[in-house]
């Protein structure tokens, strides 16, 4: 009797998971068609409606047509639910970039698609993506917070006092199925994952790392003989490089502080005026030390005894010319810089190959 019992108990303890199971699914199948998605398994890949390049703000362009984004170009989507144009809420509003030529928005794939919160962490005030040359970035207009768009990292503005890591813009995964139509998948909402939508995402230095290298390999791609830029550099990390014409800047910053005090490198192309200039060894307030047959500058307002600016804002600035182009480093560490120069631009030599010169400071 006993056993007929426990058999009778199994079997409705075995029919209640299965219906809980069959609701789910059916729960999970309104849900899905509720939002427009596309259930595979017990996933709903949402597919992404932005609004269109016309001026009827309330046609959509269907996934399907996904492709007529240009590269260098943004749209802006609601997820979880983008065909709910009445219950819309800012905090489901969604930022698509596809990302410039230059860093392979050019290839029909979903690797150059980005897709972040369009809250500003922190503030809450929505970014914009600005593709101009020398730009090609997120901003908030609001507190003036910058973003890559390579990783959302923020490169710029005040960091929220509730996160002490290097902070990202919550993000979206993005899938493609075989129409070539983007879908998004389903996201963890945490700090260490997708994000929190107003708080941000924490992102590590080796994220952080992985992103720079991707903009220093289309850098180089596009400007083989150019001098190498280092991702760490007198033990900050590379954030952004701006080419111009004739020079490039690239930025770095140390994320353990948390001001934004970073070092900028310039490299550009040597005129006759540069080469007179590092003759005159005479230039007030400068030090001169040699590395090999190079002349290094170093100058600024940290070596300025009559600056009365505070300890905390007084920078070196150090110029050198190598292989026919100027370098223009400004920073406050001026020790690191000189370890970083000589490892970064003179591999042959070590650091106490550099020695002094002349200095000109009072």
């Amino acid at each position: 009797m006993k056993t007929r019992l426990l058999i009778i108990i199994s079997v409705i303890i075995v029919l209640s998971i299965l219906a809980v199971l069959v609701y789910d699914s059916m729960t999970l199948d309104r849900v899905c068609q509720d939002s427009g998605g596309k259930r595979t398994g017990d996933i709903c890949l949402v597919p992404i409606a932005i609004n269109s390049a016309k001026n009827d703000s309330q046609s959509v362009i269907s996934q399907s047509q996904i492709k007529i984004m240009k590269p260098n170009s943004m749209e802006y989507f609601y997820y979880p639910n983008p065909e709910d144009t009445v219950n819309r809420d800012v905090f489901q509003k969604f930022i698509l970039i596809r990302l410039p030529e230059e860093l392979g928005g050019d290839t029909d794939d979903v690797s150059v698609f980005r897709a972040y919160s369009a809250l500003s962490v922190g503030v809450h005030c929505q970014i914009k993506y600005w593709p101009h040359e020398e730009r090609k970035r997120m901003e908030d207009p609001c507190w003036g917070s910058i973003y890559r768009p390579i990783d959302g990292l923020m490169i710029a503005g005040e960091r929220p006092v509730v996160n002490n890591a290097p902070v990202a813009l919550p993000y979206l995964d993005l899938s493609i199925d075989e129409n070539g139509s983007l879908h998004v998948e389903p996201p963890i909402w945490a700090l260490d994952e997708n994000g929190v939508v107003g708080e941000g995402r924490t992102i590590s230095l080796q994220q952080i790392r992985q992103g720079s290298q991707v903009i220093v390999d289309s850098y180089e791609q596009t400007n083989p003989n150019h001098p190498k830029i280092p991702i760490d550099f007198a033990g900050q990390i590379l954030t952004q490089i701006n080419p111009s014409s004739n020079r490039v800047e690239a930025l770095y910053h140390d994320f353990s502080s948390h001001d934004w005090h970073g070092i900028t490198i310039h490299i550009g192309n040597v005129s006759a005026q540069d080469q007179r200039h590092f003759l005159n060894l005479a230039k007030s307030n400068s030090d001169f030390w040699q590395i090999g047959e190079t002349t290094i500058r170093i100058w600024g307002s940290a070596l300025d005894k009559n600056n009365e600016q505070p300890e905390e804002f007084r920078e070196y600035n150090v110029e050198f010319i190598l292989d026919g182009f100027k370098f223009a480093i400004n920073g406050q560490n001026i020790d690191l810089m000189k370890k970083a120069i000589v490892v970064s631009y003179f591999p042959e030599n070590n650091y106490d190959d550099m020695f002094l010169v002349s200095s000109t400071v009072k």
